[in-house]
C-alpha cells in the first residue's frame, strides 16, 4: 500500500524544466560555450558532485562550472520574476485523491528549500505539502538517493511506503535506488528503454498517476 506520494519540483509540479534548459544555454553561450540540447538535458535535477565532473569532461576543463552555475540561476530568477510560474497539468486534482485517501504528500526537490517554498507559493502551491525537502537539506543530491530517503522519513515513512514522482533520469534514478516505487510523468523527454524496466508507471500528466496508485 502506497502511504507517502513524493515530488520532484521542477518539471514535475512546476512548468519549469524548460526554463532551466534555456537559460543553462544561455549562461553557457555568455561564457563562450555552446550547449548541445543533449547537454542541457543530462544535468536534469543533478547535484554539483555529478554535474560538475560531467560538464568537464563534455565541455572541458576550461569550463568554469560553478561561474555559469551562477549566472543561470540568475538567469532563471529573472525569468521567473518576470513570467511568474506554472503548475503542471493535473496537480490539484492529484492532490485531491491523496488528501481523499490519507496518502501524505511531500516534496523532493534539487533546489533549495528556500527558493523551492517561494516558488511553489508564486504558483499557487504553497502549504499543501506536508514537506518539503531541498536540495541544500542533503549531502549527496540527485542521482543520489538521499533526498528521498530524508523525504520520506519526514512524513515519517519508510521509502518503500512511498510512491515518487519523478521526469528526468537523474531523479528517476535517485527515487528508485532508495526504495521508491517510481512513476515517470515524462516533461522535455521521454524515458528510454534503459529506464522503463524500474518504472512503477508512465503517466502523460498528474491527473493520469491516480489510475497507477489504484493498481493493486
Amino acid at each position: 500500500m502506497i502511504r507517502g506520494l513524493l515530488f520532484d519540483m521542477d518539471g514535475v509540479l512546476l512548468d519549469t524544466e524548460k526554463i532551466y534548459f534555456q537559460c543553462w544555454k544561455q549562461s553557457a553561450r555568455e561564457f563562450g560555450f555552446e550547449l548541445t540540447d543533449e547537454t542541457a538535458l543530462a544535468v536534469r535535477s543533478c547535484s554539483q558532485r555529478y554535474a560538475q565532473p560531467y560538464f568537464h569532461r563534455v565541455m572541458g576543463d576550461t569550463f568554469d562550472y560553478l561561474a555559469i552555475r551562477n549566472r543561470r540561476r540568475e538567469l532563471v530568477s529573472l525569468y521567473i520574476a518576470e513570467h511568474g510560474i506554472a503548475q503542471k497539468l493535473g496537480i490539484l486534482s492529484l492532490l485531491s485523491y491523496c488528501r481523499s485517501k490519507g496518502i501524505i504528500t511531500a516534496v523532493a526537490t534539487a533546489t533549495s528549500r528556500s527558493d523551492a517554498e517561494k516558488r511553489l507559493a508564486m504558483a499557487g502551491l504553497g502549504d499543501v505539502f506536508s514537506e518539503i525537502v531541498g536540495g541544500d537539506q542533503v549531502l549527496r543530491g540527485k542521482p543520489d538517493p538521499d533526498i528521498y530517503q530524508t523525504a520520506a522519513a519526514a512524513i515519517g515513512l519508510y521509502p518503500q511506503e512511498c510512491a515518487a514522482i519523478e521526469d528526468s533520469p537523474n531523479g528517476i534514478f535517485a527515487a528508485f535506488a532508495a526504495g521508491c516505487r517510481v512513476i515517470a510523468v515524462p516533461d522535455l523527454t521521454m524515458p528510454d528503454a534503459s529506464i522503463q524496466p524500474i518504472l512503477y508507471g508512465i503517466a502523460s500528466d498528474l491527473a493520469q498517476v491516480i489510475p497507477i496508485l489504484e493498481t493493486p
